[in-house]
């Protein structure tokens, strides 16, 4: 295992330790309320209780669909390491990984005290899956543009 390797793989993974704590106790709703409900009244003091919350569970449900479009792609850009323009097995394996990684995750917070397990947060999670490989087979597509060859960059890699 070479810096190839490393190079390839240690977005992904890292990736998802980030995505993986993210799933904690300590970012729980309680928790992410206690900073963020003071900030967003501060930002828009004209908003209610009601309203704060649900700008509050807006963010909250954006950070699944976001942290899971970045992981995915993540996960594409190894699978598809060395190979330019759109991958579609590279595509359905990352949207796979996403998916059974959602549900992993959403089954470790039903063992956790302040997490609760929900397949709606599942769904969350996939969309934003489906919406980075959307979004990414979108630019490929209208631009034309086929990527670069990973593998030799800045010499870097065992090319394709």
């Amino acid at each position: 295992m070479g810096w190839a390797w490393v190079w390839r793989w240690a977005p992904a993974l890292l990736w998802f330790l980030v995505v993986s704590g993210l799933s904690s106790e300590a970012f729980s709703a309680e928790e992410t309320g206690a900073l963020l409900l003071p900030l967003l009244q501060w930002l828009f003091p004209g908003l209610t209780g009601a309203g704060l919350e649900a700008l509050h569970f807006a963010l909250r449900k954006a950070g699944h669909v976001t942290e899971f479009a970045v992981l995915t792609l993540l996960w594409y850009r190894a699978l598809a390491w060395g190979r330019s323009g759109w991958q579609g097995r590279a595509a359905a394996v990352s949207a796979l990984l996403a998916a059974g990684f959602a549900a992993v995750d959403e089954a470790h917070q039903a063992f956790t005290v302040t997490r609760t397990a929900s397949v709606v947060d599942v769904g969350w999670d996939v969309l934003g899956a489906l919406l980075g490989l959307g979004g990414l087979w979108l630019v490929l597509s209208v631009r034309g543009w086929s990527g670069p060859s990973r593998g030799y960059q800045d010499g870097v890699g065992d090319g394709p």
